[in-house]
């Protein structure tokens, strides 16, 4: 195998074996929109020296020796172990905004089957965590690099994701339970709520997937900014109580929406509770990265 391997295309295909599970090269082939023999012709050195097996399945100890042949001309590149867990809290992190953003919709336009397909998402939020939680057992066996005190950063931040997925589906099951659209000016308060909050998970998933321990500023700033919109909030809803009869047919209304204010709420504070974590862990661990780092470099030598 070349010592130094630059074919994007073959990073792309390898990222699907990896996260997506393909049965055929047929089906890796459309989802590239590539020939299947061109995907073929990547393949063969890796299936020839094992790195694919048959099923299209990584096997991980071998994918961590090649592993430096998938850098870049200016970085060190992160090891495999550490690469794969950090591409799937990604990919969770991608989740919950797709989750979130069809949440909120739901809610915008009182949709309800999109209200129920926002709330089925949540079982893949979960299968991710669940997945993660597994595959940090199997990668510290596997990779020299990757410390143990990476395993229990790495689940901790997918376990507050999987908190965050939790929270969200609150908006959802508004739609479902309460079929009752949300009137302005208070949905004008919810939309801002949910961009800041949104905004907030964003940047606290970048602080610790890009090394970002500058964020913690912003953040501030942000969590001051979703209290006054909460705030803001529970005075809007609660003059429309006021103007509203409240009666056993719509007094559950009420509650759960404010259920959802604090739904909000909450996923501002995780996700100032990961980059609170995310910013001690580096901290702590600069030293183990710059050795690591070192190892590496040595071993180009």
């Amino acid at each position: 195998m070349p010592k130094n391997i630059k074919n994007n295309t073959l990073k792309e295909i390898l990222d699907i074996i990896l996260y997506e599970a393909p049965s055929t090269q047929d089906e890796i082939a459309d989802k590239l929109n590539i020939s299947r023999r061109y995907v073929t012709k990547l393949l063969k050195p890796l299936i020839d020296e094992n790195v694919i097996k048959k099923a299209y399945v990584v096997d991980l100890k071998k994918f961590n020796e090649i592993s430096e042949n998938y850098e870049t001309d200016h970085s060190v590149p992160a090891y495999s172990g550490e690469y794969f867990i950090k591409e799937m809290l990604k990919e969770m992190g991608e989740q919950i905004c797709k989750q979130f953003a069809w949440s909120f919709e739901s809610m915008k336009t009182n949709d309800i089957d999109l209200a129920q397909r926002a709330l089925d998402e949540d079982k893949n939020t979960n299968h991710m965590y669940n997945k993660i939680k597994s595959s940090t057992d199997t990668v510290i066996s596997l990779d020299p690099y990757f410390e143990f005190n990476n395993t229990i950063m790495f689940n901790e931040i997918a376990y507050d994701m999987e908190r965050i997925g939790d929270h969200i589906c609150h908006i959802p099951k508004f739609v479902l339970e309460e079929n009752k659209e949300v009137e302005e000016p208070v949905i004008d308060v919810l939309e801002e709520m949910y961009e800041m909050s949104n905004t907030m998970f964003k940047k606290a998933v970048q602080s610790f997937l890009k090394y970002d321990m500058n964020i913690k500023e912003k953040m501030d700033r942000y969590e001051n900014e979703l209290t006054n919109l909460q705030k803001l909030a529970t005075k809007k809803i609660s003059s429309q109580m006021a103007r509203d009869d409240i009666n056993k047919n719509n007094s559950t209304y009420y509650l759960v929406l404010f259920r959802v204010v604090k739904s909000f709420e909450r996923i501002g504070d995780i996700s100032i509770e990961i980059t609170e974590a995310t910013t001690q862990f580096y901290i702590e661990n600069q030293s183990t990265l710059n050795a690591n780092n070192l190892k590496y470099l040595n071993n180009k030598k």
